[in-house]
């Protein structure tokens, strides 16, 4: 009887030891770089971003992640692009030198996907090279040329023994690359090649008609799916604009009318990406106030919430009447320094023109400003332009002012982007134009720009210049 006890005690031991036995919950990443003198990688996916120190001496980096999803993800080695495929529990170890990033060792239950990536992208540099290259062939030659591409990943997708849960996502992923070229080909083709009149023929394949605007799954795998996705609410958005007038409003209420899958609308609403990133359309928008409380009504995310409410609550020190935030002894094209309280109390208005000499946008302005600044020379109104262009290019800076015969008072910021004139003004993307009234108080802290030559001649008018 004792024995049978002692038996079943010890049975009991052994059950509950068995349910406590820890389940992986994570991966770890790691690898060895060779000729590598950074002090850090990025590992980035969908939702996701990760900094993983690089250790110099040992030429390795090794973490711990937790990650929602099997999925795609990029290893970002100095801005160049590793494709991997991560799960949940299930370690990945990359072993290469950094001259030669086309040749890659993976180790792991996932290295027969992430050699797959491999041999891909060397399909594409072989076949595809510079989007560029493909966007400017005529229609039939950029047909056949993706046709061509896309049978030829197809087929090393099918022949790479991949497993299946992966080759049904990947499949899917390539045939969605396909009609990324689709998309992208109308619109700049007539761009790359100046030919204005440019029309596609009937027999174009169509993507509008083929893609869903509700699949989260396809939108969380595909990145190729999330840009045409964005590309059509652009589009839409744009097709609004005339009744609307502001881009940033029309899109946010454009992606709310037309979507209802949360994970899809939260992100489109959000969005990491330079055009349409909601930290710029609050900063931008001529209507702030009103983007902030579309935007909670709209997104269900509350951490996107708080950046959007924190970001609205700074825009307040910017607002209509306002005291205008000052810049001091910035460095003026002539050699003196220039502080905004030096213009004020001369009874002008002060237009500002915050831009860089690498920003192509603000090139576009140039000329029209210059003929702005000619056409009120003598009436009460200022024009400054601020280059918040980095340190080294200063001599640039002083260049692009000379070969431009640019005008007004030219200055250059003190610490870039940085600085805290364009902080306070949450200045995201450029070219930025400010309008502050003679005493020093903000007309509009995003004025219309020379090409809107039409809204910024009326509100000429309204102030009297």
């Amino acid at each position: 009887m004792k024995k049978l006890v002692l038996l079943a005690f010890l049975g009991c031991i052994i059950v509950s030891c068995e349910k406590k036995k820890p389940i992986k919950d994570y991966l770890v990443i790691s690898g060895s770089i060779d000729n590598f003198k950074k002090r850090d990688v990025k590992l980035q996916g969908f939702g996701f971003e990760k900094k993983i120190k690089f250790d110099k001496k040992n030429k390795t980096f090794i973490d711990t992640i937790k990650i929602d999803k099997d999925g795609y993800y990029k290893l970002i080695v100095n801005k160049n692009p590793i494709n991997l495929y991560l799960t949940k529990n299930e370690d990945t170890k990359l072993t290469f030198d950094y001259k030669k990033l086309g040749v890659i060792k993976f180790d792991g239950d996932n290295a027969v996907i992430n050699e797959y990536f491999i041999k891909k992208s060397k399909i594409y540099k072989e076949q595809i090279g510079h989007i560029k290259k493909i966007l400017i062939l005529d229609q039939e030659a950029f047909l056949n040329k993706i046709d061509v591409y896309k049978n030829a990943i197809t087929d090393l997708a099918v022949g790479s023994q991949l497993p299946e849960a992966f080759l049904k996502k990947e499949i899917k992923n390539i045939e969605y690359e396909y009609l990324m070229f689709l998309y992208k080909y109308p619109e700049f083709h007539p761009y790359l090649t100046g030919n204005d009149e440019f029309v596609l023929s009937e027999n174009f394949p169509s993507v509008s008609d083929k893609i869903s605007y509700n699949n989260s799954e396809d939108y969380i795998n595909s990145a190729y799916y999330r840009e045409i996705l964005e590309g059509e609410i652009k589009r839409k958005t744009n097709a609004r604009l005339k009744e609307t007038g502001d881009f940033f409003l029309t899109y946010i209420e454009t992606i709310h009318n037309e979507v209802s899958d949360s994970i899809t609308k939260n992100d489109l609403l959000f969005s990491d990406k330079y055009d349409s990133n909601a930290k710029i359309g609050i900063s931008t928008t001529d209507d702030p106030e009103n983007f902030y409380y579309k935007f909670l009504k709209y997104s269900t995310n509350q951490s996107h919430k708080d950046r959007i409410t924190e970001m609205y609550n700074s825009l307040k020190i910017t607002a209509k009447g306002k005291p205008s935030p000052k810049f001091e002894n910035y460095e003026n094209y002539d050699g003196s320094t220039t502080s905004l309280d030096d213009l004020l109390g001369k009874g002008k208005y002060i237009y500002i023109d915050v831009w860089a000499t690498w920003c192509g946008y603000c090139k576009r302005e140039t000329p029209l400003l210059k003929r702005l600044e000619l056409q009120y020379h003598d009436k009460n109104i200022e024009f400054v332009s601020i280059s918040v262009d980095n340190i080294n290019a200063k001599e640039k800076w002083k260049q692009t002012i000379d070969q431009k015969e640019m005008g007004g008072i030219q200055l250059f910021a003190d610490k870039s982007l940085g600085s805290d004139f364009t902080k306070k003004y949450a200045i995201k993307v450029l070219p930025r134009f400010i309008m502050i009234d003679p005493e020093g108080n903000i007309v509009s802290r995003n004025a219309p720009r020379p090409s809107n030559d039409e809204k910024l001649l009326n509100m000429f008018e309204e102030l009297g210049i």
